[in-house]
């Protein structure tokens, strides 16, 4: 196992961690602005992390360089 070089860039960059990022925010949303909850369906937050997998498997090129 190797760890990559730069982190705080491959958090920031890729894919798998955006769908988790958009999920955390559509949890917290209606917790914010009360008035999302009835916007924000429930399921959308789960369909994000369902996709995450999904999203780790593709190839993003070289989020670790310089």
């Amino acid at each position: 196992m190797n760890l990559v070089s730069r982190p705080g860039r491959v958090l920031a960059r890729s894919l798998s961690m955006w769908c988790v990022y958009l999920a955390g925010l559509l949890e917290l949303a209606p917790y914010i602005v009360p008035y999302l909850d009835a916007w924000i369906p429930n399921w959308l937050s789960i369909v994000f992390l369902m996709i995450s997998p999904l999203a780790r498997i593709i190839a993003q090129g070289n989020l670790d360089a310089k």
